[in-house]
């Protein structure tokens, strides 16, 4: 079977990753591998960390 990654954008708290990580995130192929978000302070950024899930920040104002 073949691997499906993941990369998750999130601005809040999570709880769409958080389900995204219950029900896929490891099963049948599926692997989030990565999470960004706009806000450094998102607690996203922290649930995937938590999973060992790698993260990266993009603040609205680094862009144009």
């Amino acid at each position: 079977m073949a691997k499906f990654r993941i990369a998750v954008l999130a601005s809040g708290t999570g709880t769409n990753l958080q389900a995204i990580l219950d029900q896929l995130h490891g099963r049948d192929g599926c692997e989030v591998v990565g999470v960004g978000s706009d806000r450094p302070e998102a607690m996203a950024l922290e649930r995937a960390a938590g999973a060992g899930i790698e993260t990266a920040t993009f603040p609205l104002s680094d862009f144009d």
